[in-house]
């Protein structure tokens, strides 16, 4: 199994919920971290722009990818939601094991 950890973006703590509930619903990841009172900046068609975000750390499996940036892409109120992929090089053992049963294995 390649973990990864995906970052998102939402406009409000309600939206990051309904993606994670989302993704976790459907086994497509097994932990998403909510963290509010995020601030980005960032340039928006041709000006510098300021919003308060929420960020969501998504673990899953690197094979997981295309589905959850189809579902965030389906759900998310942005134009163009963050979708980053970085992979977990290390990790315990246990918590490598644990995330591999929480998603489901089939594709």
């Amino acid at each position: 199994m390649e973990a990864i950890i995906i970052y998102t973006t939402a406009a409000s703590m309600e939206e990051a919920q309904n993606i994670a509930d989302t993704l976790v619903g459907r086994q497509l990841a097994a932990c998403v971290q909510i963290m509010p009172g995020v601030r980005s900046v960032y340039n928006w068609r041709g000006k510098i722009a300021q919003s308060d975000e929420t960020l969501c750390v998504i673990k899953t499996e690197a094979k997981r990818f295309k589905a959850i940036a189809q579902v965030i892409e389906q759900i998310h109120s942005y134009e163009v939601p963050e979708l980053v992929a970085v992979p977990i090089v290390h990790g315990s053992i246990d918590y490598l094991s644990w995330l591999n049963d929480q998603v489901e294995t089939e594709i």
